[in-house]
């Protein structure tokens, strides 16, 4: 009896299932960019530094803080509204707090745009930062992780006062963020 040869029967493997997992990692990968690219103001120009380490992965309790000196060019791709308001507030070349909007902020959800504070506002923030945390989160013993992201013209007195102030609200975790200088061979 003869069955065919064993090139008749060949199998083919049913990629379907393959690519269906494939396209939910994917979508995954691309959802997860997106949250953390709301996190970070991409005006902020981080100093260089040899020791920088990337963010550590369990850290999931963090507030970002953007400082930078204000300069109107730095804002152009804004809304009307929002270089009209730090136009107001802000001399060139003062210190602006930049801080990314809540994401369940009723006030303008569809809002893209920070809330710029002056160096003084920014105290009330940490303060109302911290009691909403407690309250959403009343068995935790330590408060989020404050990630100060400093614009490398920024002078280190802001940067200094800040860190002290988050350390008098309570704040106990603060990292500042730099990017990473690479180092240069002779040879």
């Amino acid at each position: 009896m003869s069955h065919g040869s064993a090139s008749d029967g060949a199998a083919s493997p049913n990629l379907t299932p393959l690519l269906d997992v494939v396209m939910q990692l994917l979508m995954f990968f691309m959802m997860c960019v997106n949250f953390v690219n709301e996190q970070i103001n991409t005006e902020i120009k981080l100093p260089e530094s040899q020791s920088a380490k990337a963010m550590d992965k369990a850290e999931t309790e963090v507030l970002f803080v953007n400082i930078k000196p204000y300069r109107e060019a730095d804002y152009k791709d804004r809304s009307a509204e929002f270089q009209e308001r730090m136009k107001a507030e802000f001399q060139p070349g003062a210190p602006c707090i930049l801080v990314n909007r809540a994401r369940d902020d009723k006030e303008r959800k569809e809002d893209k745009d920070p809330l710029p504070f002056k160096l003084g506002q920014l105290k009330f923030w940490l303060r109302q930062q911290k009691e909403d945390f407690q309250k959403n989160n009343p068995n935790s013993k330590d408060l989020p992780t404050i990630i100060l992201r400093a614009d490398k013209d920024t002078e280190y007195q802001y940067i200094y006062q800040i860190m002290n102030m988050c350390k008098v609200e309570g704040y106990k975790r603060l990292k500042v963020r730099a990017t990473t200088k690479s180092v240069k061979q002779e040879g």
